[in-house]
């Protein structure tokens, strides 16, 4: 089994269907960014949500062509060294095939990935969230401004508070020495100053 196995080099062609495997799963990943970024950079309803999953689906696509390039490397590197292991144990020498695909696949995958980088289109993701900015900028630009409260106001406010720590200070809390005039208009101003 062992030797029919080098007779047909079964591992070379392992290695270089896995080679394979990772630049199509490249490209088919790098195709469907480009699609969604095409898709969405048009439309300009519900921009936040819009950034948001440019965004995620951006890392969770990231994350797949480092995983396209890793795994085909590492298994690559692993049947290379099968294929080693299984020469050196029937004296044979390695055909340099082995070696040449071996340390082809891992630097040819790395280039690839390189090459369909798409971290330069993060442009437009950013064009995408200034809109999203500005959108925003407008609609808290329409808010109006809180109206400021006048001085009758700010006095009932003041009294209200004082009244509340009053009945607290009569229930036997620690504020049942603060029961004198002078102490309560101290009380009041430090309200007065807090709500300025």
């Amino acid at each position: 089994m062992l030797e029919k196995i080098m007779d047909l080099h079964i591992l070379l062609y392992a290695m270089a269907a896995l080679g394979g495997l990772g630049a199509v799963g490249m490209l088919a990943t790098h195709l469907t960014y480009r699609r969604l970024i095409r898709k969405n950079t048009g439309i300009k309803t519900n921009l936040k949500e819009k950034w948001l999953n440019l965004w995620k689906t951006r890392d969770r696509l990231l994350n797949r062509m480092n995983r396209m390039v890793w795994y085909p490397s590492l298994l690559s590197t692993a049947l290379l060294g099968a294929a080693f292991w299984f020469f050196n144990r029937n004296q044979e020498g390695l055909s340099l095939g082995y070696l040449y695909v071996g340390a082809i696949i891992p630097a040819a995958l790395l280039l690839l990935r390189q090459a369909l980088d798409f971290t330069y289109k993060e442009e437009l993701l950013m064009n995408t969230l200034a809109d999203y900015v500005e959108q925003v900028r407008t609609w808290v630009e329409e808010i109006p401004a809180p109206a400021k409260v006048d001085e009758a106001e700010k006095e009932e406010i003041v009294e209200h508070i004082a009244e509340s720590i009053r009945q607290t200070a009569a229930a036997g809390s620690h504020f049942s020495r603060m029961l004198t005039p002078e102490e309560q208009e101290i009380m009041r101003e430090i309200i007065r100053e807090f709500m300025n």
